[in-house]
Protein backbone atom coordinates (compact mmCIF):
# COMPACT_ATOMS: atom_id res chain seq x y z
CA UNK A 1 0.00 0.00 0.00
CA UNK A 2 1.26 3.29 -0.65
CA UNK A 3 0.55 6.48 1.03
CA UNK A 4 1.46 10.17 -0.49
CA UNK A 5 3.11 12.61 2.16
CA UNK A 6 3.41 16.61 1.07
CA UNK A 7 6.27 18.26 2.67
CA UNK A 8 6.75 21.89 1.16
CA UNK A 9 9.59 22.53 -1.00
CA UNK A 10 8.62 21.18 -4.47
CA UNK A 11 6.85 19.25 -6.42
CA UNK A 12 9.61 16.32 -7.08
CA UNK A 13 7.95 13.08 -5.77
CA UNK A 14 10.27 11.06 -4.00
CA UNK A 15 10.04 7.17 -2.84
CA UNK A 16 10.18 6.46 0.88
CA UNK A 17 10.23 2.83 2.38
CA UNK A 18 9.38 3.31 5.99
CA UNK A 19 10.85 -0.27 7.37
CA UNK A 20 10.16 -2.19 11.07
CA UNK A 21 12.27 -4.96 11.79
CA UNK A 22 11.21 -7.76 9.85
CA UNK A 23 7.48 -6.35 8.64
CA UNK A 24 7.10 -5.23 5.04
CA UNK A 25 7.93 -2.21 4.43
CA UNK A 26 5.48 0.82 3.68
CA UNK A 27 5.79 2.46 0.77
CA UNK A 28 4.78 6.31 0.98
CA UNK A 29 5.57 8.95 -1.61
CA UNK A 30 7.05 12.42 -0.20
CA UNK A 31 6.42 15.48 -2.54
CA UNK A 32 9.29 18.38 -1.91
CA UNK A 33 12.05 17.67 -0.32
CA UNK A 34 13.08 14.46 1.98
CA UNK A 35 13.06 15.65 5.27
CA UNK A 36 15.13 14.21 8.19
CA UNK A 37 11.79 12.82 9.52
CA UNK A 38 8.29 11.58 8.50
CA UNK A 39 4.93 11.16 10.86
CA UNK A 40 2.65 8.64 9.65
CA UNK A 41 0.27 7.06 11.62
CA UNK A 42 1.01 8.33 14.90
CA UNK A 43 5.26 7.48 14.94
CA UNK A 44 8.36 9.29 13.79
CA UNK A 45 10.39 8.06 11.52
CA UNK A 46 13.80 8.64 10.82
CA UNK A 47 15.96 8.89 7.48
CA UNK A 48 18.73 5.65 7.89
CA UNK A 49 21.16 7.92 4.71
CA UNK A 50 20.13 4.65 2.89
CA UNK A 51 18.35 3.80 -0.61
CA UNK A 52 17.84 1.01 -2.52
CA UNK A 53 16.53 0.79 -6.13
CA UNK A 54 12.99 -0.95 -7.20
CA UNK A 55 14.87 -2.51 -9.79
CA UNK A 56 14.32 0.26 -12.33
CA UNK A 57 17.21 1.35 -13.41
CA UNK A 58 15.30 4.56 -14.64
CA UNK A 59 13.79 5.55 -11.50
CA UNK A 60 15.28 7.31 -8.68
CA UNK A 61 16.37 5.45 -5.69
CA UNK A 62 13.79 4.99 -2.72
CA UNK A 63 15.12 6.41 0.56
CA UNK A 64 14.91 4.21 4.09
CA UNK A 65 13.62 5.66 6.89
CA UNK A 66 13.08 3.74 10.45
CA UNK A 67 10.94 3.99 13.40
CA UNK A 68 12.52 6.41 16.16
CA UNK A 69 12.50 4.36 19.39
CA UNK A 70 11.22 5.84 22.81
CA UNK A 71 13.66 6.12 25.07
CA UNK A 72 13.54 3.48 27.98
CA UNK A 73 12.99 4.42 31.55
Amino acid sequence: MSYVHDNPGGTEAHGVDLVDGDDPAIRILVHGDLPTTVEHEGRTWLSTGESHDDGDPDAPPIAVYRPVQAPTS
